[in-house]
């Protein structure tokens, strides 16, 4: 098995918001270890990432965004109220750019299929930073493609269960991007965006489809909208290149959410992500770097195992999972979902063949 590359360097550990702030740049490092003891960090290729350029960050941001994150860096400013802008997080994210973009440019240019960086920062947009994101590392990769690599349909799978609203501002109106996301209902979570009647504007109606997870969906549920809406959307697009983003952070035990995958879930999505990639486009680029609490890194352990299909088992590395607590049923939340996935197929049914 060739190595597998995997985009990393010793300064994401000075990824900083400050004292108390759900985002610290340990999880990187914690990762790494527990991939080292988990056997797998032997099997990889780590390549270190050069920082990206202004000139390629204004493939997704405005020029006076860009200078709005200089000013906030030195003074010590916020970029909303649950962003500041201190050097370490900006620095952190212009190096994730960076690694998106060479993780790209490898895909493209070498006979690699899969490669992994530490990234998905969705909630930057073109002109605003905010939900701990800065640089908008998953849109810069895909602008690239397009404009630097001349690619001409590109897919955007984003399994963060926060949506994506700054990928959905950036490509909204742009047909060589189909934009995905699944994610928690956004009546029940920030941003409060990605809803199903979201769908594009322009050139690009029909290329933003949003899937809104019921609170508390879990493994079953993710399958549904894998079999109903993401893999025939895929078939249908056939990308050249796929970009997932995501992290932990649909696990049942995240701190900051209300959804339901267990470990196992977490490796299914990235398993059938990889498949559906590999099947449609040949190539895929995943970016890692969602999750809150205690379980960050067994849940990346998991996706990560599952997106190589490695035979590791990655339940072995964490501790005992947490008790569920049965906030409501399997049927009631089939049910839910089924509502759910059927309006939205209502709203692309226009759009796509296969709907």
């Amino acid at each position: 098995m060739p190595p597998i590359p995997l985009y990393f360097s010793d300064e994401l550990n000075q990824f900083n918001f400050g004292s108390g702030h759900p985002f610290t740049g340990t999880r990187f490092k914690e990762f790494l270890e527990l991939l080292r003891k988990a056997k797998i960090l032997e099997q990889c290729n780590i390549i270190k990432p050069i920082p990206a350029t202004d000139d390629e960050l204004r493939l997704a941001h405005s020029e006076e965004y860009l200078a709005i994150v200089q000013k906030a860096m030195k003074i010590g400013g916020w970029l909303s109220i649950d962003t500041p802008a201190t050097r370490g997080a900006v620095n952190a994210q212009r190096l994730i750019a960076g690694s998106g973009l060479q993780a790209a440019r490898l895909l493209v240019d070498t006979y690699e299929n899969i490669a992994h960086t530490f990234g998905g920062f969705h909630h930057a947009g073109p002109d605003y930073g905010e939900g701990f994101c800065i640089y908008n590392d998953v849109a810069i990769s895909a602008k690239a493609l397009i404009e630097r690599h001349g690619l001409d349909r590109v897919m955007i799978l984003d399994s963060d269960a926060h949506h994506g609203n700054g990928t959905m501002d950036i490509f909204y109106k742009d047909p060589k991007v189909l934009f995905v996301s699944i994610h928690q209902d956004p009546r029940t979570i920030y941003p409060g965006k990605g809803f199903v009647w979201e769908t594009g504007e322009g050139e690009g109606e029909g290329y933003t489809v949003n899937i809104p997870m019921p609170p508390f969906s879990g493994n079953n549920q993710y399958g549904m909208a894998f079999d109903e809406i993401i893999e025939p959307l895929a078939r249908e697009f056939r990308p050249q290149l796929f970009i997932r983003n995501g992290g932990s952070d649909p696990y049942y035990g995240d701190e900051l959410t209300m959804l339901g995958l267990d470990l196992d879930g977490l490796a299914e999505v990235s398993r059938r992500t990889r498949d559906v990639a590999l099947e449609t486009s040949g190539k895929l680029l995943d970016m890692t770097v969602s999750g809150y609490g205690n379980w960050v890194k067994y849940g990346w352990l998991a996706q990560f195992c599952g997106c190589e299909v490695l035979n590791t088992d990655y339940k072995a590395f964490s501790p005992k999972q947490p008790h569920r607590s049965p906030h409501c049923t399997e049927d009631s939340l089939t049910r839910a979902t089924d509502s759910m996935l059927n309006s939205l197929k209502r709203e692309i049914g226009k759009y796509w063949k296969i709907f």
